[in-house]
This record gives C-alpha cells, sequence and structure tokens, in this order.
C-alpha cells in the first residue's frame, strides 16, 4: 500500500474543520476514497506524530486494519497542514516533486512547502 498525499490532505483537512477539540473520524467516513486506502494512511499520519489516532489492526491472516479513527491534530499536524492546505501552493508542492523526480516524504513536503511560502514572501 502506498502513501497518498491527497488522503493524507484530506485527514488532516476533516480533522481541522471539526467544531470541537477532540472528534472521531472514521477511515469509512471519507468516502471518496477506499477504507483500507484511508486507514492505513491514518497509520502513517499517527506515526508521525501528525495526528492522534485509534487502530485495531488485525490479528489473523486478512491483514487488514479493522478500524481506524483520527481523534485529533497534533501540533505536528498543524504544522503540515499549514504548508498543504491552500491550493496554490499544494499545487506547486506537487509540481516540484513531479519535475524532480523525488518521492514525497514528510520531512521533504514541510522543506519544499516552506521554500514555497518564503519565496513568495520575498
Amino acid at each position: 500500500m502506498k502513501k497518498d498525499w491527497e488522503i493524507i490532505r484530506t485527514i488532516l483537512i476533516r480533522l481541522e474543520e471539526s467544531n470541537t477539540p477532540n472528534t472521531v473520524i472514521n477511515a469509512k467516513d471519507i468516502s471518496e476514497y477506499p477504507e483500507q486506502e484511508v486507514a492505513y494512511n491514518m497509520r502513517l499520519l499517527n506515526e508521525g506524530g501528525f495526528i492522534k489516532a485509534n487502530l485495531l489492526e488485525s490479528s489473523s491472516c486478512d491483514e487488514l486494519i479493522h478500524a481506524a479513527l483520527a481523534r485529533r491534530l497534533m501540533n505536528e499536524g498543524h504544522e503540515l497542514l499549514e504548508i498543504i492546505r491552500n491550493d496554490s501552493i499544494w499545487n506547486k508542492i506537487k509540481d516540484k516533486f513531479k519535475s524532480s523526480g523525488i518521492d514525497m516524504t514528510f520531512d521533504l513536503v514541510l522543506l519544499t512547502g516552506k521554500n514555497i511560502m518564503n519565496s513568495l514572501l520575498e
């Protein structure tokens, strides 16, 4: 399964749009993407310290994530979202990676986004 930056961005935006500081977004709630892909990307965000999530991993050989609940943004998640929320900047980030042929990592997306934002401020 692959890291999907559109799913990651959607998860972060949905958490930020919540009306309460503690919420629950079920992987099933993001219906525009397959549930297992959303769950996997929630796991990546949780492992990276960008969100708090509860995950129920399979203990059988089906290897599924049986439940994935994103509960809240962590400070790092807010920082990442500040970089990728704006559509124009997000598209510039994606174009930069596509033209360079380099894979998008969390650290590189943050760095590239900050560089793009800094260039806009000059």
